[in-house]
């Protein structure tokens, strides 16, 4: 996506997620900045409620930033661009529009994208207000010279990366050292030492002082009294840091709701996946959050009358839940034995491969979004990518791809939209994403027999020698290689049922 795009619209509204933080404000100013200077009319809007944040409060009146609180939009635009969100989250009020376009450095929403005009979403990116950055870059915008768009986008990634402590990418890097210099350095320690008025402060220790700790989980969950939900981020974060918490939840009540900020500090427990299981938010693998709603909350008979006490028991059932019903396999430590569960063969079905050293230098790391997991592959000679029946990407090594496949030349057939659902599933972790088009060729599976097994508790299987888990859900299957049962891999259900089928003379497989 280009941001001169946009220009072919004459009207345009930014959309900051409700509860907009630092990152949010400026990179919806960077587009903003951007279509003042083309002439075009823009407006910066966000829903939720208003801004209570002291230093995002600040950040605002200090530079000028043109950000309107809105309860209704009451004219159609023609273009909604919603910064650091997507379209369908629940942290974003639908406001309507006759088209929409996201720019956003969290995880592509499948579910919530396919109706949008345009997208840019790098999730490998530590803020949103770097890829507004580099789009800017990209026209010919120079940033540098204005002081105070500068310090607006550099103050988002400052905050968004854990005050550059967590900065990663190269783009990330570039934008800090091409803005630190021109940044209006009162205005940003101003912001600083705005961080926490003297009742946020209170909120915070009251918060902390009684978080309920809980053995042998090792999670903790935080009642905050209503606040800005920016401070929840603050309130976790301080949380996670105790040597005993491995997770932990802080939340608050609000018109609706219960708004959550989680945390994870284990390999065991993606902050995401949690998230997911409590309240179908979402985020990264170490920081996410979400929304409780009302009706959710009554469904599950608590009183609005109690919300506060009600909601903590409901967070520290469900989280009790979360732990008890699921199962943790280690390749090294836990032996499975699938010896006896049904043989399927794959199916002749075709699918794609793509050499990983064709596209990226060797070394490169890489970030691969399989529907089981996120997980982090070196390139080399040796790796290779495979491409599912439904676009979904997984990894693989050379022997292995040929024993069990036969390769052709021939690209793979993929429409325009396929072919963004697997670049999108790759990206390098410091480097630029590249294009996958003419890399992927087809190949058809030559029919390896695995034993399956239909999983009916979460599972987390930790492969030889990885430190990310691949994730089941009931009704995925648990597969290992007929020629190697000791390699344990997730399969996710759906796929099973579109590449598998039961060995001649086994006898199973109805269900499929």
């Amino acid at each position: 996506m280009k941001l001169s795009a946009l220009l072919n619209f004459e009207q345009i509204v930014i959309q900051c997620h409700d509860n907009p933080d630092a990152d949010a404000i400026a990179s919806g100013f960077g587009v903003f900045c951007y279509l003042k200077a083309h002439g075009k009319e823009a407006r910066l809007i966000y829903g939720g409620s208003p801004i209570g944040k002291s230093n995002l409060k600040r950040m605002v009146e200090r530079l000028e930033i043109p950000i309107e609180y809105i309860e209704e939009l009451k004219e159609k635009p023609p273009l909604l661009l919603t910064v650091d969100c997507q379209p369908g989250e629940r942290n974003v009020k639908p406001f309507p529009a006759e088209q929409f376009a996201a720019i956003d450095h969290h995880t592509l929403r499948r579910d919530g994208l396919s109706g949008l005009w345009e997208q840019e979403v790098r999730d490998n990116y530590g803020a949103c207000a770097t890829i507004v950055w580099d789009m800017l870059r990209d026209e010919g915008f120079d940033v540098s010279k204005d002081p105070v768009l500068a310090t607006a986008l550099y103050y988002g990634l400052f905050m968004d990366t854990c005050k550059l402590q967590e900065i990663y990418h190269l783009t990330d890097r570039a934008m800090r050292d091409a803005l630190e210099l021109q940044c209006i350095d009162s205005a940003l320690n101003e912001f600083k030492m705005y961080n926490l008025s003297t009742e946020e402060l209170r909120i915070v220790g009251q918060a902390l002082a009684g978080c309920d700790y809980r053995e042998p989980c090792r999670y903790a969950v935080a009642e905050v009294e209503p606040c800005d939900p920016n401070l929840l981020g603050l309130i976790s974060d301080q949380m996670i840091e105790a040597d005993m918490v491995d997770c932990c939840i802080a939340y608050c009540m609000l018109p609706g709701g219960a708004k959550l900020s989680i945390r994870s500090c284990t390999a065991e427990t993606r902050a995401s996946d949690l998230a997911a299981y409590l309240c179908g938010g979402g985020g990264h693998e170490r920081k996410a959050g979400g929304f409780l709603p009302i009706e959710i909350l009554k469904y599950h008979a608590i009183d609005p009358r109690e919300l506060g006490s009600s909601v903590h028991r409901f967070l520290t059932a469900r989280m009790e839940d979360y732990f008890a019903e699921q199962d943790i396999i280690r390749a090294e430590s836990c032996r499975i034995d699938l010896s006896a569960d049904p043989l399927y063969r794959k199916k002749p079905v075709p699918v794609g491969y793509i050499r990983a050293a064709d596209v990226y230098p060797p070394h490169t790391k890489l970030k691969v979004r399989m529907l089981e997991g996120d997980r982090l592959e070196t390139v080399s000679n040796d790796l290779y990518l495979m491409v599912g029946v439904r676009q979904e990407v997984y990894v693989n090594d050379k022997a292995r791809l040929l024993a069990n496949n036969s390769l052709s030349d021939a690209p793979l057939p993929l429409a325009a939209k396929e072919l963004r659902a697997v670049e999108d599933a790759v990206s390098a972790v410091n480097e630029e994403h590249r294009p996958l088009a003419g890399h992927i060729f087809a190949c058809t599976p030559k029919g390896a027999q695995v034993r399956a097994r239909l999983l009916t508790r979460r599972t987390k299987v930790f492969q030889l020698g990885r430190e990310e888990y691949m994730l089941g859900e009931p009704g995925d299957y648990l597969v290992a290689r007929e020629n190697n049962l000791s390699d344990i891999y997730i399969i996710r259900g759906d796929v099973f049922a579109l590449t598998y089928e039961p060995e001649k003379g086994e006898g199973y497989g109805a269900d499929l």
